[in-house]
C-alpha cells in the first residue's frame, strides 16, 4: 500500500464510510416515529406506485414477497397503508396510502431533507447537485436500482422463488 493511499483513504472507503453514518444516522431519526429503513423503503414505494400488488412492490425493492407480508402488515395496523382488493384480479391486494400515511409521508420527507442537510452540511448547492449527480451516475454504473438500498435487498427475490407466498395476502 502506498504511503499516499495510507495518509488519504480511497474513494470506496470514503463512500463506505459515510453510507454506515448515513444509515446510522437515519435509523436514530426514525426512532421517535417507530418505524425501521426497511419499512421507510416499502412505504416510499407504495406511494410511488399506488395500487401495485404487493409482490409487485416486493420485486421492485428487492425482497422475497413473503418477507414484506410482516412489513405491510405493520404499516396497515399503524393506518398508513391499506390493502384493497385488485379489480383485475380478486386474489390479489393492491396497496394504497390512507391519508393518515400521506401526512407521515410529509414527515418523512422533512426528515429526509433534515438528514440530507445534516450529512453534506460542508458543500453549498452546486457542490451537493454535482454530488448528487456523480452518485447516481455510479450507483447506475454499478447496477444498483434507483431508491433501494442493497443492504436491504436480497438477491433470491425473482418471480417465482416465493413458493410459501400466501396468494390471498398479496
Amino acid at each position: 500500500m502506498t504511503r499516499i493511499r495510507v495518509q488519504r483513504p480511497g474513494i470506496a472507503f470514503l463512500l463506505s464510510q459515510l453510507g454506515g453514518q448515513s444509515s446510522k444516522r437515519w435509523t436514530e431519526r426514525l426512532v421517535p416515529l417507530g418505524l425501521e429503513p426497511r419499512e421507510v423503503m416499502l412505504f416510499r414505494f407504495v406511494a410511488l406506485a399506488e395500487g401495485r400488488s404487493q409482490r409487485e412492490v416486493a420485486q421492485a425493492i428487492g425482497l422475497p414477497a413473503s418477507r414484506i407480508v410482516g412489513l405491510v402488515d405493520r404499516l396497515e395496523q399503524r393506518g398508513w397503508i391499506e390493502r384493497r382488493r385488485s379489480g383485475d384480479d380478486r386474489r390479489t391486494h393492491a396497496l394504497h396510502v390512507t391519508a393518515s400515511g400521506q401526512a407521515l409521508l410529509e414527515r418523512l420527507a422533512t426528515l429526509s431533507t433534515e438528514h440530507e442537510n445534516e450529512l453534506t452540511a460542508g458543500l453549498g448547492p452546486a457542490e451537493r447537485a454535482t454530488l448528487a449527480d456523480l452518485l447516481g451516475r455510479i450507483a447506475a454504473t454499478q447496477g444498483l436500482a434507483m431508491g433501494v438500498h442493497p443492504g436491504f435487498a436480497d438477491a433470491r427475490a425473482h418471480p417465482g422463488h416465493d413458493e410459501d407466498l400466501d396468494q390471498t395476502r398479496t
